[in-house]
């Protein structure tokens, strides 16, 4: 009994000891109907529909923030954009054309589902500047004007080009276009004959503060079948879209879209990585230290590198700065946490910090997990 009771405690503190060292989540499955499975690291293998339906693992790492630009329509089809009231369609000369800011809504919808981003507003942000400016002409009352100067700014932006896109179907109509049919031919679904939705994407991720185009991906995703489950796009973008998302998304070509963008998100997933908590000193005392890093982002117990960015290198050819060297300081420990922001206690300093001074976390980021081979959902 005195073994099995010893050997019962072990196996406790051996789990306790390793818990920190448990392997992360898979960075995104493919969900069927009885059952699930994590993608590999090179989804271009997988067959098209079984990224249709995505579910992302959990994240609880740093996010870092990304702009969304407008979708660019290089294919051989018309644009057409939707409005936001009772499911209409505006169309400018096609009614098989390409949804640019449906297929921008999707691509938004599907960053934030990994959690692993914060999404700051590009394609609407001259409305939001001239809100602000309208508040600082003195035409509207003081408390309630949005305040200028707190815009969030990006550190990479992703545009989608759509390259190709092309809607063959065949067959009689019916079922899940509604009230658009009439509008979309293309919405009215298939009941017989065949049917594929086929669409080129190149995704490309540009650094914010270079213009430089850091990464680029060519997409290209076919679905051949009809009246697919789904349940991939969240109920924000359906209902920004007045409901369109809702026939569109039980076309071949709309789940071609849905697909394609899903590999393109996980493709810009493994190419920022996975990153250490990141932040800078808002406020500093002999006792306490204020940071920028809240939920989501550190937890009590938490330590923290503190470091002084030394002289900006500036490139002579170009004029872009090279960044410059970090020097620590010392380190803290996080004693509370608000949901913007978390306090902390000094454990051992070589100087005084200064707000603006950067904050680094000093445990590595979780590797990226992927399955070591792809097994397909039931």
């Amino acid at each position: 009994m005195n073994i099995k009771r010893f050997s019962n405690v072990s196996i406790i503190i051996l789990a306790i000891a390793l818990a920190p060292f448990a392997q992360a989540d898979y960075v995104a499955y493919s969900l069927g109907k009885k059952s699930k499975s994590p993608l590999p690291e090179r989804v271009d293998t997988v067959e098209t529909k079984y990224l249709l339906n995505i579910e992302w693992g959990d994240y609880k790492g740093r996010k870092a923030r990304l702009g969304v630009l407008q979708v660019d329509n290089n294919s051989s089809a018309d644009s057409f954009t939707i409005s936001s009231t009772m499911g209409n369609v505006d169309f400018s000369s096609s009614d098989s054309g390409v949804p640019v800011n449906g297929i921008e809504a999707i691509v938004i919808d599907s960053l934030s589902q990994t959690n692993r981003f914060r999404l700051v507003e590009r394609t609407e942000l001259s409305s939001v500047l001239d809100e602000q400016d309208l508040a600082a002409s003195g035409r509207v009352a003081t408390p309630s004007g949005a305040k200028t100067g707190n815009v969030l700014g990006a550190e990479y932006l992703v545009q989608v080009v759509v390259t190709d896109y092309e809607a063959n179907t065949s067959g009689k109509s019916g079922g899940v276009g509604g009230l658009l049919r009439k509008k979309v031919p293309l919405l009215g679904g298939i009941s017989g004959g065949s049917s594929k939705g086929r669409v080129g994407l190149n995704i490309r991720l540009i650094d914010a503060e270079t213009s430089e185009i850091t990464f680029t991906k060519q997409i290209e995703a076919i679905i051949k079948e009809t009246n697919l489950a789904f349940g991939g796009v969240g109920i924000g973008s359906d209902l920004a879209l007045g409901g369109f998302m809702s026939g569109y998304s039980k076309t071949p070509i709309g789940q071609a879209v849905i697909a394609g963008i899903n590999q393109g998100v996980f493709e810009l997933v493994k190419e920022i990585g996975s990153k250490p908590p990141e932040g800078s000193i808002v406020k500093a005392e002999a006792t306490q230290i204020w940071t920028n890093m809240g939920q989501n982002t550190v937890a009590v117990g938490d330590r923290l590198q503190v470091a002084k960015k030394g002289e900006e290198l500036i490139d002579p050819e170009t004029g872009i700065s090279l960044g410059g060297s970090m020097t620590t300081i010392g380190e803290i420990e996080v004693t509370q946490v608000q949901e913007k922001f978390s306090i902390a206690r000094p454990l051992s300093m070589n100087g005084t910090p200064a707000r603006g001074d950067k904050v680094l976390g000093t445990s590595g980021a979780a590797a990226l997990e992927f399955a070591d081979s792809w097994k397909k959902p039931k």
